[in-house]
């Protein structure tokens, strides 16, 4: 009993210490238990069904071979407003999800970039590869045409190459559309 007593709380502590959000819901998403950094992000759900943010990623989610058992994960999800890793730990019996918050290691690969002699645009366009959005998604938020993206994107390529660093904070899956 006192190993899983200690097993118990070192989880809790490693998990808060990150800042996860952790939620535990029944297998019709009622959220049976929460954790503080989650009660903070979608406020006190416990006892009520949740089929928002993560559970909307869930609900939507066609791909799995067992709809409602396995694991799932959702990298730089945005939802509340920022950007998440999402995991479903998914049973016969509960869903259990944790988010883990992306804006610090995204502010250390700007700052990592930002040593690089991007230029502002660059950095503006690196920042949205980082938070992987498609090529589409980028050049609509920054108002410029795929060319001009295309442009700016292989100007990053070549200047974090001259100055030794490496694209390794860009998704290797992110959408070229």
């Amino acid at each position: 009993m006192k190993k899983n007593t200690q097993m118990d709380s070192l989880l809790l502590n490693s998990i808060e210490q990150a800042g996860m959000a952790v939620c535990i819901k029944d297998e019709n998403k009622t959220v049976l238990k929460q954790n503080n950094t989650c009660i903070s992000l979608c406020g006190q759900l416990e006892n009520k069904v949740c089929n928002d943010h993560c559970m909307a990623i869930y609900n939507t989610d066609d791909s799995q071979q067992w709809n409602q058992w396995g694991n799932r994960s959702y990298p730089n999800s945005y939802l509340h407003d920022d950007y998440f890793d999402v995991t479903l730990l998914c049973s016969d019996q509960h869903i259990t999800t944790i988010l883990q918050p992306l804006k610090q290691k995204h502010a250390e690969a700007i700052t990592y970039y930002s040593t690089m002699g991007l230029s502002k645009r660059e950095i503006q366009v690196i920042s949205k590869a980082i938070a992987n959005l498609s090529n589409e998604e980028i050049c609509n938020q920054l108002n410029i045409s795929k060319p001009t993206l295309r442009s700016h994107l292989n100007n990053i390529y070549r200047k974090v190459d001259e100055a030794g660093g490496s694209l390794k904070y860009i998704p290797s899956k992110r959408s070229h559309r």
